[in-house]
């Protein structure tokens, strides 16, 4: 009966869910990975139009996003000085991150398991 219900409970997880939990991410820095996905590239200030938030608060969720790996920077010159560019890594690359981050803790877990 206890194995049904945590069956059901996982089968209710969302990709968001997943990348909260495997990734250690935020709501905002979420919601701006998929954002930066449909755009496919973007400043930080159409990100935070896109998102209704303020320039710093996507400021802090792209840098966390770049740490994980989700999000790559390139830094474009123009006439008045410089911008930067966000674009997200691919999705697949992303599920593939995760797996690999589940399995590494999937083994610790059962390594810690049998050493209680």
């Amino acid at each position: 009966m206890m194995d049904k219900l945590i069956v059901a409970r996982m089968q209710k997880f969302t990709v968001e869910d997943l990348m909260r939990c495997i990734l250690g991410l935020q709501e905002i820095e979420i919601r701006i990975y998929f954002e930066l996905l449909d755009m496919k590239e973007a400043t930080v200030l159409e990100l935070a139009e896109r998102v209704e938030r303020d320039r710093t608060t996507v400021q802090k969720a792209l840098r966390s996003l770049m740490n994980c790996g989700l999000v790559e920077r390139e830094k474009v010159t123009e006439k008045s000085g410089f911008k930067y560019i966000y674009r997200p890594v691919e999705f697949k690359n992303v599920k593939t991150k995760m797996e690999e981050l589940l399995d590494e803790w999937y083994l610790s877990v059962k390594k810690w398991l049998r050493g209680i």
